[in-house]
């Protein structure tokens, strides 16, 4: 699989949202072109990790935008991105330290096609109810500092 390419058609509308949603895809492309099961077992673990983390932080700022802006989808958003946590707390435990490169390549394409999903379904749904808020862009930088460049390595 090839590695997952963010495009404007992605944006949201809101830069702080916008620029997680980046960071999340440059988390998922480190799983691109392992071949080594070493290799694969360390960065699954560190993506699977990453994410529980930096996933808590992205929807917690979304959920305040969400609510902020009464986008009325807002239980059902929420309860999307708690059934991402729950799945991705469960790949932790089960694989761990396990993973070879056969699973990196397919926890890539799950990574890639949920959010992708997410993004363009789920988040596209409450574009139109941030982008006639004033302030929505404070209210989503309140909420913590975008990550985007965060180094990952």
């Amino acid at each position: 699989m090839s590695e997952f390419e963010w495009s404007e058609a992605m944006s949201v509308g809101v830069q702080a949202l916008d620029s997680d949603h980046k960071c999340l895809v440059r988390i998922i492309n480190l799983l691109h072109g392992i071949h080594d099961s070493g290799e694969a077992s360390k960065t699954v673990e560190m993506v699977l990790d990453t994410l529980m983390l930096y996933g808590r932080f992205h929807f917690a700022r979304e959920e305040k935008v969400l609510e902020a802006c009464e986008y009325p989808g807002t239980t059902f958003h929420k309860a999307e991105h708690q059934g991402f946590a729950r799945y991705i707390t469960t790949l932790r435990e089960r694989y761990g330290r396990k993973a070879d490169s056969e699973m990196a390549a397919e926890l890539l394409e799950y990574l890639s096609g949920w959010l992708r999903h997410h993004i363009l379904i789920q988040d596209m749904a409450f574009k139109p109810y941030v982008l006639g808020v004033n302030r929505v862009d404070e209210i989503a930088r309140a909420a913590g500092p975008p990550l985007l460049d965060l180094q990952l390595q």
